[in-house]
């Protein structure tokens, strides 16, 4: 059973971040310091060996013989209360600025400064315990269903990153319907995707529905008919290449020849 003493002491550690934590420890290495000054002094030291001694000047020896306990200086900030939330939306996924409107909408009054400047503390100490996963193996969602995955530790991590992340999780739905519609030879599915797509308002599925929107009769023959230009596109390739190579160097009658060889 933890004592009320220490329960304060665990609450305090969970709320300073680093910055904080490095301030209370230089505080705490400069009070030794101090007892250490002391001590020598009482020894029998004069204050010129003790200043050698230690690196520091003789006016600072001066001072800390007269300093009879820690300097008392708060490590509270008025953004500590705010600490946990900030630290939750963190891991939500939330961007700066829509961290800061949610705490200013929940009563912080501080300045803008403040904030930026402990963010970096507090979204690493947020992260802490938080499980990564490489973009590539990710990416297996865009090509495998989950369950088609062989690794059981990278489908089980894929499953749990899934579940806190809805956002992620909406997107990769969106994606599967999309290869699905891509290879039914039903283009009229398309209408219906593009809108649930719009509801979901995710900025870059946003420019892929707008880019869909622009050339829709051409995705809509893409996915009715079995026709490619595939073929062409891939000789306009080896003729761009060819032409790189030669470095505009050579005549048309040999670009020419070479493309036809």
């Amino acid at each position: 059973m933890v004592d009320n003493k220490n329960k304060e002491v665990i609450e305090e550690e969970i709320i300073l971040n680093r910055r904080q934590r490095n301030k209370k420890e230089s505080a705490e290495k400069k009070w030794q310091t101090i007892q250490e000054v002391q001590k020598l002094y009482q020894e029998g030291h004069n204050k010129s060996d003790i200043a050698k001694k230690l690196n520091i000047s003789r006016q600072t020896i001066y001072r800390y013989l007269e300093q009879k306990q820690p300097l008392e200086r708060s490590t509270n900030s008025i953004l500590d209360p705010f600490v946990p939330m900030i630290k939750k939306l963190i891991l939500e996924g939330k961007k700066v600025f829509e961290i800061y409107d949610e705490i200013r909408a929940n009563g912080y009054k501080g300045k803008t400064s403040l904030f930026t400047s402990r963010l970096r503390g507090i979204r690493q100490e947020a992260k802490i315990n938080v499980k990564y996963l490489k973009r590539s193996k990710i990416k297996k969602l865009l090509f495998y269903d989950i369950e088609e995955i062989k690794d059981e530790n990278l489908k089980n991590d894929l499953k749990e990153y899934l579940e806190t992340n809805q956002e992620l999780n909406e997107l990769f739905n969106m994606i599967r319907k999309f290869k699905e519609i891509v290879f039914s030879k039903k283009p009229r599915k398309l209408a219906k995707w593009i809108r649930d797509a719009k509801k979901i308002n995710v900025k870059e599925l946003n420019s892929f529905v707008t880019l869909i929107e622009s050339d829709i009769d051409a995705v809509k023959n893409a996915i009715k008919y079995d026709y490619s230009n595939g073929l062409t596109e891939g000789f306009n390739n080896k003729t761009k290449v060819i032409k790189r190579v030669m470095y505009g160097r050579c005549s048309f009658d040999l670009l020419r020849l070479k493309i036809l060889a």
